[in-house]
């Protein structure tokens, strides 16, 4: 099943939102990702229902961090603060991604790590390289999402004979890659 990503931006800096989406494409096509943002809202459909409909849904959200992002009062009033709910209760990991310099160290965004290394923005001479680091953590993040999604299924009913936690941690410590053509992993 793919990740549920949701991609919040400021519309000043939709050239952004764009290339991430293009450079999200390898893991779209792959199956591994389904990426939503504010331009897939149908026309005639209430725009507010969407957006909270699909951030609720969300397995990642991606937030591009600009000027015009922090300044943006439904940015911030509206989908930060679900997004940081969501994330604090486990629910959906979010992951900021400073796109153009800005002074954000007061908001609690900056209190996540963010992309690309360093909170280098995007917006500088060689911004394919900090998109190809982007997309490593967000690969990254959507490796481990799926280790601990598995390590949650239960492996036998209660009450019954189990490996110990020793023996599970080693399971999870061989390397071995089981695969599927239907699953990544």
């Amino acid at each position: 099943m793919p990740t549920k990503v949701f991609i919040s931006y400021s519309h000043k800096d939709e050239e952004f939102k764009n290339s991430l989406t293009e450079h999200l494409s390898g893991l779209v096509r792959s199956g591994a990702i389904s990426e939503w943002n504010d331009r897939k809202i149908m026309p005639g459909a209430n725009w507010s229902n969407e957006i909270s409909e699909n951030i609720k849904s969300a397995d990642l959200i991606l937030f591009l961090i600009s000027a015009s992002f922090m300044n943006s009062d439904y940015c911030i009033n509206i989908e930060a603060e679900t997004a940081l709910a969501m994330h604090n209760s486990g629910e959906a990991k979010l992951i900021p991604i400073v796109i153009r310099a800005v002074e954000w160290s007061d908001s609690p965004l900056s209190k996540l790590q963010g992309l690309p290394k360093d909170a280098q923005p995007v917006a500088s001479p060689n911004n394919d390289e900090a998109w190809v680091d982007v997309i490593q953590g967000i690969k990254r993040h959507i490796s481990e999402f799926h280790l601990k999604a598995n390590k949650s299924i239960k492996l036998v009913e209660e009450g019954k004979i189990s490996p110990s936690e020793s023996i599970l941690e080693w399971l999870d410590d061989t390397e071995i890659t089981l695969t599927h053509r239907k699953v990544d992993r």
